[in-house]
């Protein structure tokens, strides 16, 4: 009965601590998606500007080479049989992601103008959201060097704290 007590307060333990180390990797793993988003905007910018491609085109290279296939905005768009823009917005929702409202709200207001204007217009909108994002990166790498190594801490010390009251 007695190892059995102390078997179940280090799992208690383990399931604390390793919840604390998952929270903790929701923010590096938001600076990481929006990395990689703002890679798709790169490539989306100079495939617009030199090579003249159709946007259905431009984004399945993207999901391509930046994404590898795997899921993500601009695949979910062009498997989408609607307009360009509706088909952009339901794509933000239907990502399971780690980012928050205010980026899926910046990545939204891009595709308002995507197909809708000349090559010139939509660049300075894609340069618009490049500003808006790398501003969105330096937000979420502060939150990530701040609250990374406190969650994992939480998760251990709220563990110990469960096992010292059952104690």
């Amino acid at each position: 009965m007695f190892i059995l007590k102390w078997i179940n307060l280090i799992g208690i333990i383990i399931i604390c601590t390793y919840i604390g180390i998952l929270k903790s990797k929701t923010y590096e793993n938001r600076v990481i998606e929006l990395n990689m988003f703002q890679n798709a905007l790169i490539m989306f910018k100079t495939k617009i500007e030199f090579t003249y491609e159709p946007l259905k085109s431009i984004f399945s290279d993207i999901s391509k080479v930046i994404y590898e296939n795997k899921e993500n905005i601009f695949l979910n768009t062009i498997n989408k049989n609607k307009n360009i823009y509706e088909a952009w917005s339901e794509s933000i929702n239907d990502i399971k992601n780690n980012l928050l409202d205010e980026d899926k709200e910046i990545i939204r207001m891009m595709g308002k103008l995507l197909g809708k204007t000349d090559i010139k217009g939509q660049v300075n909108e894609i340069l618009l959201t490049q500003n808006l994002i790398e501003k969105q990166i330096e937000k979420a790498e502060y939150e990530k060097n701040k609250n990374m190594k406190l969650y994992k801490t939480m998760g251990i010390v709220l563990g110990l704290g469960i096992c010292i009251l059952l104690i």
